[in-house]
């Protein structure tokens, strides 16, 4: 159990490094002809994660110079993943791991074991490879060869598998029409196809829906800086908004990062804002405004969105909450859980939570349920609370954001 006393944030931080950035560059170094170098690499879990599984598949990296090669592209007769707790590793190796392999089985650890995983082995036997699982969940067994010109995908669960797909299709040996009806979190795929762009690779926007990538490509990368974590710097800066102030080096101010959008709510709430070159300064809010806000393409902005409006003088509406389930916790009854130890009122609706906020928390005792994001947004409540907030499993802030409590000096 770890203690959380009462704090102000007034702190100067430099951002971590996006692990969303840094799994993307390092499947696109893994296929690069010549060697990449990877500024501003840091060793959350997940970036860790992904780097093991690209070793893996073939590539080399020395982290003396941060350099990412592809050694050799032999096919192996049977490749074997890990991909410990990384969502997006799964739902991309799965895609990109048959680049070099015929057989191909994925693992993981944790809640990922435990997720459902059906729009991933749908889109996967779309594209004509055999998929073996139980009931959707992990380990999964991919075989065979994509087989497709036009395919349609439903991105209502989601963008990573399309990302996956993506990612996949410039090394086919056909050209590749892919469409998406229903996406969420477009945002995430639009960063997949930046990051695409910059390693070189060709992809034709026909429409909003519709993607032309050819296939054959080579791609040449010779050095590429990751950007900072808009996700993990988020809960300082709702830190700040509540209590206390921030300077904040290392983020990109017209990042396609879909949790820049914590800018937007917190200016709302009634906290000021300021940009000098490229360090964010973030004060104190003198009015708490409630607030009305749509997570449809941020849903990891659920949890320190929560605190945020437990800190509001009146009642915030967070629309879009309907797709936290399948996350390292079912986030949305676990934050329910947390309002009602914090002893704060809300109400529930199909898609979007209504908070009463009082400009205080209760603290006590909270379950993370091992979620980074959940101790996280805890952890800052106790700007706002009125007794010391304990935290199981605290640890779990590693996965995203080693350096969190070390910031924060908390």
């Amino acid at each position: 159990m770890t203690a959380i006393n009462p704090f102000q944030v007034q702190h100067v931080i430099h951002s971590n490094a996006s692990k969303s950035d840094a799994q993307r560059c390092l499947i696109l170094a893994a296929f690069s002809k010549n060697p990449t170098r990877i500024l501003g690499l840091d060793q959350s879990e997940d970036i860790s994660a992904m780097l093991s599984c690209i070793q893996e598949l073939g590539a080399s990296y020395d982290e003396e110079t941060s350099t990412v090669h592809l050694s050799s592209h032999n096919f192996s007769e049977r490749i074997c993943l890990n991909v410990h707790e990384s969502g997006f590793a799964l739902r991309t190796l799965a895609f990109v791991g048959m680049a070099f392999t015929k057989n191909l089985t994925i693992n993981g650890t944790g809640s990922l074991l435990q997720r459902d995983h059906s729009q991933l082995c749908h889109i996967l036997q779309q594209i004509g490879f055999t998929v073996e699982s139980k009931e959707s969940k992990l380990p999964i067994h991919i075989s065979g060869s994509a087989s497709f010109k036009h395919i349609t995908v439903n991105g209502e669960a989601g963008s990573q598998a399309i990302s996956g797909l993506f990612l996949l299709a410039p090394f086919l040996e056909q050209d590749s029409l892919v469409s998406i009806e229903s996406l969420k979190s477009k945002p995430y795929l639009e960063m997949t196809i930046a990051r695409m762009r910059d390693f070189g690779i060709v992809l034709h926007s026909l429409n909003d829906n519709s993607y032309q990538i050819p296939g054959n490509q080579l791609i040449q990368k010779d050095e590429v800086h990751i950007e900072g974590d808009w996700s993990g710097a988020a809960n300082p800066i709702v830190g700040a908004a509540i209590s206390g102030k921030l300077e904040l080096h290392g983020l990109n101010r017209y990042s396609l990062q879909a949790d820049r959008h914590i800018l937007q709510v917190i200016q709302d709430f009634g906290a000021t804002i300021t940009w000098k070159d490229d360090v964010l300064f973030v004060q104190q809010s003198k009015t708490n405004s409630a607030f009305e806000t749509n997570i449809s393409d941020c849903p990891d902005l659920f949890s320190i969105l929560v605190v945020l409006a437990c800190a509001a003088s009146g009642t915030s509406k967070i629309i879009g909450v309907n797709r936290l389930q399948n996350k390292e916790s079912d986030r949305l009854s676990v934050m329910c859980e947390v309002l009602e130890k914090f002893e704060i009122a809300f109400q529930l609706g199909s898609s979007e939570i209504f908070i009463h906020g009082t400009g205080q928390v209760a603290g006590g005792e909270i379950d993370t349920h091992n979620d980074h994001r959940i101790a996280m947004a805890a952890t800052i409540a106790a700007c706002i609370a009125r007794k010391p907030i304990h935290l199981t499993d605290a640890s779990c802030v590693s996965k995203s954001y080693p350096n969190f409590f070390k910031d924060l000096e908390c």
